[in-house]
């Protein structure tokens, strides 16, 4: 039986590591605005909900989503902060503070908070949900 880590911030480090490389691949698809790319970090049931306001659920619905937002959005850089990273098996929860800006005049396009929750299916870590909301 693996020992129970008693320092959390190793256990935050761990997971921050096992996810270094996804959140990678990740901003690579926001900033070229490549819904298509997008969709290969997303579970196929996964779900995007603007908090108290809408959800989107399922591969078609998201890859629709993200193909609208980057066309209202053009590329951008999703920057993550403040990040508090959670879980274990096959979940990962990280919740952070973000800003997305744009990557052709670093215009922010908006800062508020996000939350998501990552699935290992096989080999590989997918968004199975994220939950944003949005600064007024």
């Amino acid at each position: 039986m693996p020992a129970i880590p008693t320092d959390i911030g190793t256990m935050d480090m761990d997971l921050r590591k096992t996810l270094a490389p996804y959140f990678s691949g990740f901003n690579k698809t926001t900033e070229q605005a490549d819904a298509e790319g997008s969709m290969k970090f997303m579970h196929p049931q996964g779900v995007i909900v603007q908090k108290n306001t809408t959800s989107t659920f399922g591969k078609e619905a998201l890859t629709d989503l993200f193909k609208r937002w980057y066309k209202f959005t053009g590329p951008y850089y999703f920057n993550r902060y403040h990040e508090k990273y959670s879980g274990g098996g096959d979940w990962i929860v990280v919740e952070a503070r973000m800003e997305l800006r744009k990557v052709k005049d670093d215009e922010v396009i908006l800062r508020g908070e996000v939350v998501h929750i990552w699935k290992r299916e096989q080999d590989k870590w997918l968004i199975f949900y994220e939950q944003y909301h949005v600064d007024e």
